[in-house]
């Protein structure tokens, strides 16, 4: 059991800082606003770009711009659980829970992926900065949390191989009697 968390942990926590925030604030207003945030250009882009691709009107446009903010809510909430998992860990002395951390990233990621390749078809410059910066946000904690994994894994493949065998087990070398 270790007392201080790995280096993927708190990087993971460290992206949750930005995102639970920042996407909760964004899907709520698109839930609580008259016009479904509309008036917001990186969620009209992806509520645009699904609109066209599934060929909706505009009450279809309505219902793809609170399925995206619910979405979005649904992986920020999944962050502020992974802080709170994070914390708790911290508290006690033991790592927080990978499974939680592997899906929100990975949920992050491919949603982050989806709306970037609606702001690539937009052609708008400081949408796909945003969107390019939030991906490379995510590909970089999961970079860290890979190279830390392998880390680990090599760590306790050598505290394996450097212990000392018991003497009662069968590949113990015993002395030659005389």
């Amino acid at each position: 059991m270790r007392s201080v968390p790995r280096l993927g942990s708190v990087n993971a926590a460290l992206v949750s800082l930005y995102f639970a925030p920042v996407w909760g604030i964004d899907a709520v207003r698109a839930l609580t606003s008259p016009y479904y945030r509309i008036e917001d250009r990186a969620h009209a882009a992806a509520t645009d770009y699904f609109r066209q691709l599934l060929d909706l009107g505009l009450d279809g446009l309505w219902r793809v711009s609170s399925v995206l903010a619910g979405i979005e809510l649904i992986i920020a909430a999944g962050f502020a659980a992974y802080l709170i998992d994070f914390s708790r860990g911290l508290a006690v002395g033991r790592e927080p829970d990978r499974v939680t951390r592997n899906a929100v990233l990975a949920l992050a990621s491919a949603a982050s992926m989806v709306w970037a390749w609606s702001a690539l078809g937009s052609g708008d410059g400081s949408l796909i900065r945003l969107h390019a910066t939030q991906f490379l946000l995510l590909a970089g904690a999961i970079i860290v949390i890979l190279v830390d994994r392998l880390v680990e894994t090599t760590e306790t493949s050598q505290l394996a191989a450097t212990s000392p065998r018991e003497p009662g087990s069968s590949l113990a070398v015993t002395a030659p009697t005389v």
